[in-house]
């Protein structure tokens, strides 16, 4: 039972080299470590302007208590699936 190559999607992809896999890498490193910063920094300075409720709780209390921990985890979470695929390619 042999796959036609056409049924898989990695096998048609250009293999990459380690100079685009850096620099992708760095890229997406900048990318998340803006979101990071912005969820983290910009959240806590508008706390008092987020008045609204979510989930019983004021907004800014939720994001400062759980929501900034959990977009944390959502980052290292996008950059592994991520750098595992992008690690896969380099290895054809």
């Amino acid at each position: 039972m042999s796959e036609h190559p056409s049924n898989l999607p990695h096998e048609t992809s250009q293999p990459l080299s380690a100079t685009e896999f850096a620099a992708r890498v760095n890229r997406l490193r900048l990318v998340l470590l803006v979101i990071w910063g912005s969820v983290t920094f910009c959240v806590a300075f508008f706390a008092r302007d987020l008045n609204f409720t979510w989930l019983d709780r004021p907004f800014g209390f939720w994001m400062a208590a759980q929501g900034s921990v959990l977009m944390f985890l959502a980052i290292t979470w996008i950059y592994a699936l991520l750098v595992n695929r992008w690690e896969q390619q380099t290895q054809r």
